[in-house]
């Protein structure tokens, strides 16, 4: 059985923004300072898992990235390794950049039963691209999983549902957006393999999308400005006695309001 896992990477936190913020600084940031984001590991962690529990598993693993992010994500030595080339892709349009990942998907891991990709596929903290990838692939989408495991001719997942996890029965194949849960913590490579992947070398697929152009355009970018909170306060006066019944007063009267 082949499996797929797509990787992104995000801007590592570590390391405060330009200066000058635009699009282009940006990009320039996030490429030079990459780094797998929890929700890339999860989604790495539940693919090798699976491995694990069932030898005959084959893993694609398709990076978005530059070099340096393959090669760390080669050291947890899934079976295939490429980096996908998405330099072409306004990384802000999910559709866009769901289209792109379906064609490198269909060239490299046609057979793949089980799609794993983060929830938040690239630092944009846009959540979109998932879905919009499991309906270009015309595959069942489970958003929010946390653990995953082969069963029968299709696999069992466990999701975080809007008020208490859920079990779902999935006939493949079907793409998982998974979640960062300790359970789904990655874990550490082996130093043999970290040094067998420095030496390696990986397929570059080169993205193109098919999506309309210009329908989701990122003109200029700009500072979050933090909100304003603000709320009503009584300073309590007095000996501990006096502000005790004064506490209890304004208990009582927003009790009956």
């Amino acid at each position: 059985m082949d499996i797929a896992v797509l990787i992104s990477g995000v801007a590592d936190p570590k390391w405060p923004l330009p200066h000058e913020l635009s699009v282009a600084s940006l990009q320039i940031h996030a490429a030079r300072y990459a780094a797998l984001s929890p929700f890339d590991e999860a989604a790495l962690e539940l693919a090798l898992a699976l491995r694990d529990a069932n030898p005959d598993i084959r893993i694609t693993t398709l990076v978005a990235a530059d070099d340096a992010l393959t090669r760390r994500v080669a050291g947890w030595r899934p079976d295939t390794v490429c980096r996908v080339d998405l330099e072409t892709i306004a990384r802000w349009d999910g559709a866009a950049v769901a289209v792109a990942l379906a064609q490198a998907l269909l060239e490299r891991a046609p057979e793949a039963s089980l799609v794993l990709v983060g929830r938040e596929f690239g630092d944009y903290d846009d959540g979109s691209v998932p879905a919009a990838l499991a309906l270009a692939l015309e595959m069942t989408y489970v958003p929010l999983a946390l653990n995953v495991r082969r069963q029968a001719e299709g696999f069992a997942a466990l999701r975080q549902g809007p008020g208490a996890l859920e079990r779902v029965q999935l006939s493949a194949p079907v793409l998982l957006g998974a979640t960062n849960d300790p359970g789904n913590r990655l874990r550490h490579p082996l130093m043999k393999n970290v040094m067998l992947s420095k030496k390696a070398v990986f397929e570059v697929l080169q993205a193109a999308s098919s999506a309309p152009c210009g329908v989701l355009r990122l003109d200029t970018v700009a500072p979050a400005q933090a909100p304003v909170r603000r709320a009503d306060c009584e300073w309590l006066e007095g000996s501990p006695e006096q502000k005790a019944r004064a506490l209890a007063q304004v208990l009582m009267a927003a009790a009956a309001t």
